[in-house]
């Protein structure tokens, strides 16, 4: 199925729903969904520090 054909099915569902409970468990889903794409990209994002020991002390030995 298409993204933006998925989309509209979604929304056509959701306007169908009365149940409040039923909505603020969507919500609920979207906002872990949220959170957790954050924590994901987070993840990805960080920077790996590099280890200089190593050439700090080669670089003390040569003075």
């Amino acid at each position: 199925m298409q993204k933006e054909e998925l989309k509209r099915n979604l929304l056509e569902r959701i306007h169908q729903i009365e149940d409040v409970n039923k909505l603020n468990a969507i919500q609920t889903i979207l906002n872990t969904l949220d959170s957790e794409q954050l924590s994901v990209d987070d993840i990805n994002n960080a920077l790996e520090t590099e280890d200089f020991s190593g050439y700090i002390k080669e670089w003390l030995k040569s003075m």
